[in-house]
């Protein structure tokens, strides 16, 4: 009987050890697809946030050119050091003055703004990134839980092996009379 026993519980144990090892294959898969995801993901925030920077920095210069009377201050002050070309006559200091506040309001409105659109950016991640970031964590609890599952069926198996051959044993018949 202990044969019969020990054969049935090794079929039953290699089973559960076959869907447990096909459940982590499925779970790994997943989190792998989800890893990427996310990966991709904050490449692509990356990739916005410093666009979005550029065009900023593109929006101060054009309000500073605006600000200071169009392409001839604005171009020669670029180019040259605002302090150092009055010493040679070319700027007068109402043309610096007006320089240094429309660099000063360009730099506070560039400030505010990507200050705001970071805000925006956090936000937005948030709300995309956090549900896979949940997700893969969930699935890596799930996989580790397999993994120390599978060590069990393994271990049940084997013992069911033994035990199944220690059945085997005890039917082979004893020729010896004692």
């Amino acid at each position: 009987m202990g044969f019969l026993m020990g054969a049935f519980g090794k079929l039953q144990a290699g089973k559960y050890y076959r869907n447990l090892q096909y459940q982590l294959t499925l779970v790994t898969q997943r989190h792998t697809r989800v890893t990427k995801q996310i990966a991709n993901m904050e490449k692509m925030f990356e990739t916005q946030e410093r666009n979005l920077k550029t065009r900023l920095q593109g929006q101060m210069q054009e309000y500073i050119m605006q600000q200071t009377g169009g392409g001839r201050l604005y171009g020669s002050l670029m180019n040259a050091n605002p302090s150092a070309a009055n010493l040679d006559g070319g700027f007068s200091p109402e043309d610096i003055s007006i320089w240094n506040m429309a660099n000063a309001k360009a730099q506070q409105l560039f400030s505010q703004s990507l200050n705001m659109w970071q805000n925006v950016f956090e936000l937005q991640k948030e709300a995309q990134l956090e549900p896979l970031k949940d997700l893969e964590s969930s699935l890596s609890t799930r996989k580790d839980s397999l993994e120390s599952q599978i060590q069990l069926a393994k271990q049940d198996y084997e013992a069911k092996k033994e035990e199944e051959k220690d059945g085997a044993q005890n039917l082979k018949p004893n020729y010896t009379g004692s």
